[in-house]
Formats: structure tokens, C-alpha cells, sequence
């Protein structure tokens, strides 16, 4: 009599696991993916990054046109002096940097209304200037792609550039005699095709004279002001990026010692000195991200953001000709074509 067979219940069967060939293989295509992905989640976040660091640095060039309209004339990149009035006496012109009167232009009247325009931005003994000045405005001037911490720098990441400079060791004196940058048929740096709209309002108390490129109104624009920038990325002061490198280094190194905490005053967001000329280079003819201690520099991959006098802002290759960054820094060069 032949037996009937078992349920399938009762069957025995082998569990089949993966070999370690397999599990590698797995591994494998699990860190391809990874490595795939991480580049683009890394772009996706530069490109957040980059647009609000734009947004912000609009929204400074919007409130300096506001001024303008207003006004009658742009605020300067700075104003300074030589020399101090006797002591409890006003100064005929009081140290402040022009970011300080476009606040009520952007959102921050209550920090303008604190501070006493006739008396010094750091003054501590006629007001509370230096209180009131010494602050982090919430990030507002901080591109978000720098990569030093925002609490304590009291800086600004976006900086005005007044003129460029040709004449002398420390400018593009080089280039122009390379011809890599148009002399303007050696017209001398004091003239005016080579100032920007923003300018450096300057008064000598030793010296009575003051200058006369203290204001400058739209209509000066000859060259345009969708042809002529503005405000320039030259972010991650107060510490030094490229300032110890040797000048063909394209881009720097990061350097953060106690000796660049120690002149934090130099670029604070309200403080005279925060300003710059374009008068360096690196490399063959470069200026955009050679170091950020008063020249352009950011930390975008490539190059950085820029912004016009008509309120756009762009980036900018690092790579520029430099006779195209000449010749947008300047607001009545004669280059109506870039």
C-alpha cells in the first residue's frame, strides 16, 4: 500500500541568504548612488545660498537708489577725515560709513533713529554711537554662503567700491601698460572716469580742503546704470582669505589667527574704513577672488555676485577680462558697450 504523501506544510526547504559577493555588490551601488547625489544635494544648497545671498545684497543697492531718489544724490561709499576737532566740539563731518545712512531704506529705521549722526559712529562719550552701531543687524549683510559664523563679526559680506586705481605700486598700473586695461589716453586717476557711483566722502581738518567728488547724482551715470556696478561681494572679514598668499595664487587659503580678530573695527558694516578701491590682481591680469581685505571675494563656486546701479544683481566669472571689470566699476569711462 503506498503512503500518501506529506503536506506541503511539513516539506523541508533551505533558506537562501546573500553571499558576500552579493552584499559587496549592494555596498557597491549604494555608495556610486551616494556619490551620484551628494555633488547635486551640494549644488542644490550653493544655489539656495547664492540667491539669498543676492536677495540681501539687492535689497542694500535697492535701498541706496531709495536714498538717491530721495536725495537728490547717492550716498558715499564712506565718510571720513583726518584729524579731530577740539574736545565737546562737533565735527564738521563725522566718521560713518554709508551703509549706516541707507538703513531707514531697508528696514531698519529704529537702528538709524538710535544713532547721533553728528558725532562719530564708534563715539562712546557724546552718545551711545558705538552701542548702537557694534551690532550684527540680524545677518542682513552676511552672504549665507561665507563660511565664518555671523554673532560677533558685525560685519558686512557687500562693500562699495569708490574708484579704481592706476597710478602707483598698489594698483592696475600693470595692466594698463600691458594693455590688458584701457588707459584712457593716460587720463590720471584723479579724474573722474575712474570714479564709481559711490564715492568716498573725505574731509581734512589738518589740511582745510576738502574733495569735491563728495556726491554724485544718477544723471552722472554716463555710462549707464545697468552698466555700472555697485555693490561687491568681499565676504568672511573679519578674518583674512588670500592676504598671506603669494599674488598668483588664484584661490586662497583660510586664515583665522588672533592678529585678524584684532582689527575687526576695520570692517564692521558702520565703520569709515569699510570700503575699497579696485587697485590689486592676481595671477596673470585676475581681480575678482584674489583675497577679500578690501577687494572682491566671495565663496561661490567660480566668482561672485555683483550688483548694478540699476538694481540687478548678477554673478560674475572670476575669470573676467579685467578691462570688462574696469570698465563696470567706473560710471563714466566711456565704455557704453561691455
Amino acid at each position: 500500500m503506498q503512503e500518501a504523501a506529506l503536506p506541503s506544510r511539513y516539506t523541508s526547504t533551505r533558506l537562501r541568504g546573500f553571499t558576500l559577493v552579493e552584499l559587496l555588490v549592494v555596498v557597491a551601488i549604494i555608495g556610486v548612488l551616494v556619490a551620484l547625489l551628494l555633488p547635486a544635494v551640494q549644488a542644490a544648497r550653493e544655489a539656495s545660498r547664492r540667491s539669498r545671498c543676492q536677495s540681501r545684497m539687492r535689497n542694500l543697492t535697492l535701498a541706496a537708489l531709495n536714498f538717491e531718489s530721495a536725495r537728490q544724490y547717492f550716498a558715499p561709499a564712506a565718510q571720513d577725515r583726518h584729524g579731530d576737532p577740539p574736545a565737546n566740539v562737533k565735527p564738521l563731518l563725522a566718521t560713518h560709513n554709508g551703509i549706516s545712512l541707507l538703513l531707514p531704506y531697508f528696514e531698519q529705521g529704529n537702528r538709524f533713529a538710535l544713532i547721533d549722526f553728528d558725532w562719530d559712529w564708534d563715539d562712546t562719550r557724546h552718545s551711545k554711537n558705538e552701542q548702537h552701531t557694534k551690532q550684527d543687524l540680524d545677518g542682513i549683510l552676511i552672504c549665507p554662503s561665507t563660511p565664518v559664523g555671523v554673532l560677533g563679526r558685525n560685519a558686512t559680506d557687500y562693500i562699495a567700491a569708490n574708484r579704481v586705481d592706476v597710478e602707483g605700486g598698489k594698483s592696475l598700473a600693470k595692466l594698463v601698460s600691458r594693455r590688458l586695461v584701457d588707459g584712457k589716453n593716460g587720463l590720471p586717476e584723479s579724474d573722474r572716469a575712474w570714479d564709481n557711483v559711490l564715492q568716498y566722502d573725505f574731509l581734512s581738518l589738518t589740511k582745510p580742503q576738502q574733495t569735491d567728488r563728495r556726491r554724485t547724482r544718477a544723471a552722472e551715470v554716463a555710462d549707464g546704470l545697468s552698466n555700472t556696478w555697485m555693490y561687491f561681494e568681499s565676504a568672511g572679514k573679519p578674518y583674512m582669505f588670500g592676504w598671506y598668499q603669494k599674488s598668483s595664487a588664484p584661490r586662497p587659503e583660510f586664515y583665522s589667527g588672533e592678529e585678524n580678530r584684532q582689527i575687526n573695527s576695520r570692517f564692521r558694516w558702520a565703520s569709515p574704513r569699510t570700503w575699497m578701491t579696485i587697485n590689486n590682481f592676481c595671477g596673470e591680469s585676475q581681480i575678482i577672488n584674489c583675497n577679500n581685505v578690501s577687494q572682491p571675494y566671495g565663496f561661490h563656486p567660480g566668482g561672485i555676485n555683483i550688483s548694478s546701479a540699476d538694481g540687478s544683481v548678477d554673478f560674475y566669472d572670476e575669470g573676467m577680462d579685467p578691462n570688462v571689470v574696469v570698465a563696470r566699476v567706473t560710471m563714466a569711462g566711456g565704455e557704453i558697450e561691455h
